[in-house]
């Protein structure tokens, strides 16, 4: 009789998950797409400025503030101006996406030239949606092309002082937020296993990557040290949640998508070096994954 009533009990929980599951599911889904973003954005973005205030984040509350309003006002200024001359209706919410994941991908600041900066790979990311696109759909995520192009200024202009790509969004203490408002937005665009392979992927691969470093070096390696590492010393989380999740990047078939995943998911875990200390990680890595998945989707249509 245990076992039957054992099994009764997972039962109950089994059956409390999935009501739960469905009214969270159900919940979410009369929220628009964007706007779920753009709102768990803005809490991680609070969240972050409060924890800046006592210094447990890299950024100080006036950097955050100051590069927040430089790239909200160039990625709505540019989206706005193009879209009015292209005569489409202005919308700012995709604009205000790209600026905050921009915000936690650069390095804030409030050095001039830094702001500068910002406010160019604000411009960038923008241009790219009209600019690198086809029938009708940008083929790129915008805030990976901005930083991309910044970071790649910044290595052949080291001493421009325009800033970079820093991924502070890595941090330990901004994990749970992470999970916790990246959950929502996967469960609504229904990317739920889309994104449990590309970080189960990328904590492998980053855990080899370490395990292989560490006996190349000659110094000891902790498991348990490294899957911590991996989950909240870097940005596998956020990049999977708010920019590989994005629908209009991603191809039709769902075995596509998790060819896109795993593609992503082995660049940012092992970033692969190039020159000068720059690497095909990161945003690079998210890039690589949109054009495989811009040739699978055009296959399929074609």
């Amino acid at each position: 009789m245990v076992p039957s009533h054992r099994a009764e009990g997972w039962c109950e929980v089994l059956t409390s998950l999935t009501a739960a599951w469905t009214r969270v599911a159900g919940w979410l889904g009369q929220v628009s797409m964007y706007r779920l973003v753009m709102l768990a954005l803005s809490a991680l973005t609070v969240i972050a400025f409060v924890l800046s205030l006592a210094e447990l984040v890299a950024p100080g509350p006036l950097e955050l503030v100051a590069t927040a309003a430089v790239l909200t006002a160039a990625c709505v200024g540019v989206n706005a101006g193009i879209q009015s001359l292209l005569r489409m209706p202005i919308r700012h919410e995709s604009s205000l996406i790209t600026a905050f994941i921009l915000l936690f991908v650069l390095r804030p600041s409030i050095e001039p030239l830094a702001l500068i900066g910002a406010a160019l790979a604000g411009a960038i990311a923008m241009g790219s949606k009209y600019l690198i696109a086809w029938r009708g759909r940008h083929i790129l995520n915008p805030a990976a092309v901005g930083a991309t192009v910044l970071t790649i200024i910044a290595s052949v202009f080291p001493d421009a002082g325009l800033g970079a790509s820093a991924w502070w969004v890595g941090a330990p203490v901004l994990a749970v937020p992470v999970v916790i408002l990246g959950f929502a937005v996967v469960m609504r665009t229904d990317r739920v296993r889309l994104i449990v392979v590309y970080a189960l992927i990328a904590i492998a691969t980053a855990f080899v990557r370490q395990s292989v470093q560490a006996t190349q070096f000659g110094i000891a390696f902790d498991p348990w040290d490294a899957v911590v590492f991996a989950l909240g010393f870097t940005p596998i989380l956020f990049l999977g949640a708010f920019m590989l999740s994005e629908p209009l990047t991603l191809p039709p078939r769902r075995w596509q998508q998790l060819i896109v995943a795993a593609v992503v998911g082995v660049l940012v875990g092992w970033p692969i070096p190039i020159a000068g200390g720059f690497t095909l990680g990161q945003e690079r890595a998210l890039l690589i994954g949109n054009l495989v998945a811009f040739i699978r989707a055009a296959h399929h249509i074609v």
